[in-house]
């Protein structure tokens, strides 16, 4: 397994748990954090040098979901999960993005796919 795999595994494992016992997961640090891949070859944000740049976005949920839509982008191409996460915070627009390392336009990437 590969060391960017084993830590994506690691973070949500952790997420999981976070989750399972009703813990909150939209302001806090996870303690654990998916690698950010170096390899061009990884479908990944636009901007590859976000987290270096800023790295305490690292340490938070954003990452996290980007690491699951990279899964997605391989295993499930036609998947609408990024749409239903987009209309999830969409629909609780009172919170923050910043506090979970969602960087403003972050929809604006054209790592999101666009569908209806």
């Amino acid at each position: 397994m590969t060391p960017v795999l084993k830590s994506w595994l690691l973070t949500y494992l952790r997420v999981r748990n976070i989750s399972a016992h009703h813990g909150r997961l939209w302001n806090r640090g996870l303690g654990v954090y998916p690698a950010i891949p170096k390899s061009a070859s990884i479908t990944w944000l636009s901007d590859r040098d976000l987290f270096a740049r800023e790295p305490w976005r690292a340490q938070r949920l954003f990452p996290v979901l980007v690491s699951l839509q990279t899964v997605l982008h391989t295993i499930a191409p036609g998947s609408m999960w990024s749409g239903r996460l987009a209309a999830l915070l969409a629909d609780h627009a009172n919170i923050p993005l910043a506090p979970m390392g969602i960087p403003p336009a972050w929809q604006a990437d054209p790592f999101w796919p666009r569908r209806g």
